[in-house]
């Protein structure tokens, strides 16, 4: 996003972030404004009495693109100190808007604030918003709350909401879950796989491998929607391991170790690549991936880049080193016990 500024004058400072991890960009106060005609009234300093307010320009503007909103934010040190807030908190400067923006200050403390040219006295916080079609109906979507209002979920008690909402989440996992499980029947490694008298993988009347116990899926959903799925298999090009052999017993490999020695993909990179594949144009941005054992770190590095929202992981199943990579590129991650299933 880019966001044009301009400076009123050239001693007017342009609002800047007090640090890499702050999201609201520091304003500095240049002048003050007429209250009704936003006009230069005055110069800064400025003493701001007690329940005094004052409308202080910050000498610039500014082109926000649509649609992009600006709020006018206080400061919590102001607020902390010296009891100084913003009378219209917050404050929203339009995307149409092309004049100087202003921060109308209120002094709710006890003693008198003098306002210092090139203070900082509020924060921008730019955000997209979203523009509804309000439909009229003649009737509304019933809810367990509702015609109640102020005050209508009391003070200490809970009888709905935060536990109702992670009975959902809850829910909607099992079900995922279950489909990534499902995802992981169509898996063909043969690790551990029993072999018969012929040396040929042994299967169950259902054709399934016996004793596979490396059998892993993936599902990726957003917004309450599959939009891929993967289980570990062979690569593309690769000959099937069902009638060569596993090339990692073939080279006794240790478990959890050496896995580029491996002709298959993992469930999450299958998942991945069907995404690339399709062409739909699907993105992972705020979606969550359901997986039936905790990522590899090679997974889950490339997990990290996928602006995942969640990450839902079968409990105590294959245990690797992923969450922590995950965890750290700030997804949640939340787990699902076997016995729920």
């Amino acid at each position: 996003m880019k966001i044009f500024v301009q400076q009123i004058s050239s001693d007017a400072k342009i609002p800047k972030r007090a640090s890499n991890g702050a999201v609201g960009y520091d304003v500095y106060a240049y002048r003050i404004l007429d209250k009704k005609t936003r006009e230069p009234i005055g110069e800064l300093p400025f003493v701001l009495e007690q329940c005094e307010s004052v409308l202080i320009g910050i000498g610039v503007r500014f082109a926000i693109p649509w649609p992009i909103q600006c709020e006018v934010r206080p400061r919590s040190g102001l607020a902390s100190k010296y009891d100084i807030e913003l009378s219209n908190s917050p404050g929203t400067i339009d995307p149409d808007f092309r004049g100087e923006a202003g921060i109308l200050l209120r002094n709710r403390g006890k003693n008198s604030f003098t306002l210092e040219k090139d203070m900082r006295i509020a924060q921008l916080v730019f955000s997209e918003v979203q523009i509804p079609v309000l439909e009229a109906v003649e009737k509304l979507p019933g809810t367990l709350r509702g015609t109640g209002g102020f005050g209508s979920t009391g003070l200490t008690v809970i009888t709905e909401g935060t536990a109702e909402y992670e009975e959902q989440i809850r829910v909607q996992d099992i079900f995922y879950m279950q489909m990534a499980i499902a995802a992981s029947m169509r898996s063909n490694c043969v690790r551990g796989c029993t072999k018969g008298a012929d040396g040929k993988y042994l299967r169950d009347k259902k054709g399934r491998l016996i004793n596979q116990t490396r059998r892993f899926g993936c599902v990726i959903v957003k917004d309450d929607n599959v939009v891929s799925h993967g289980f570990n298999a062979q690569a593309p090009g690769q000959p099937l391991c069902a009638e060569v052999g596993c090339l990692r017993e073939q080279e006794n490999i240790t478990s959890g170790t050496k896995i580029e020695r491996c002709r298959a993909i993992h469930a999450e990179w299958m998942a991945m690549d069907k995404m690339l594949k399709s062409g739909v144009g699907s993105s992972t941005q705020g979606a969550t991936m359901y997986v039936t054992s905790e990522p590899c770190e090679i997974c889950a590095k490339m997990i990290t880049g996928l602006g995942l929202k969640d990450l839902v992981v079968l409990e105590d199943v294959y245990p690797q080193n992923g969450i922590e990579i995950a965890k750290a590129a700030g997804i949640d991650v939340r787990f699902v016990k076997k016995n729920d299933l």
